[in-house]
């Protein structure tokens, strides 16, 4: 069955930061054909190098998910070995959406889940409308509860 809620990380600063390689990458080209055209072509390199920042974030992006399907929260970490942690929707007993300046002034926050237990917290940083989640999270847990009472 396809999962009710899939969330992964915001991918907005890296597009944002995508955009600013590009626009450097052209001034080093452009610097290197116009301005400096005796100078060495692995100058290039220099303008190239800023583009590992953004595919780290997409790299980040694609190796956290977070999907809800029949009442349990699964979240999976790992691109090569990847970890899975599931939790009982109905066993959630704190959600928290925690926004640092940055996270406001880019629309994203950290969404902290909690349980009983040892390992009781699960935070996913930087995701689209955490407070949506957040909300929809909490509807869904406490249907699933009221649907346990009554069952």
């Amino acid at each position: 069955m396809p999962a009710q809620l899939t969330i992964r990380p915001s991918l907005r600063r890296a597009k944002f930061s995508l955009a600013l390689c590009i626009v450097f990458l052209s001034f080093i080209v452009w610097l290197w054909l116009s301005v400096m055209p005796d100078t060495k072509w692995w100058i290039l390199v220099v303008g190239v190098l800023p583009f590992l920042g953004p595919l780290m974030s997409w790299l980040d992006s694609t190796r956290t998910q977070l999907a809800v399907e029949d009442g349990i929260i699964r979240y999976k970490h790992g691109l090569v070995s990847q970890t899975t942690r599931s939790i009982e929707l109905r066993k959630l007993q704190d959600i928290r959406v925690e926004r640092s300046l940055s996270q406001r002034l880019w629309g994203t926050g950290t969404l902290v889940l909690e349980t009983a237990g040892e390992s009781s917290r699960l935070a996913m940083a930087d995701i689209d409308r955490p407070q949506q989640v957040a909300d929809w999270l909490l509807n869904e847990s406490r249907k699933r509860d009221l649907g346990h009472a009554n069952g």
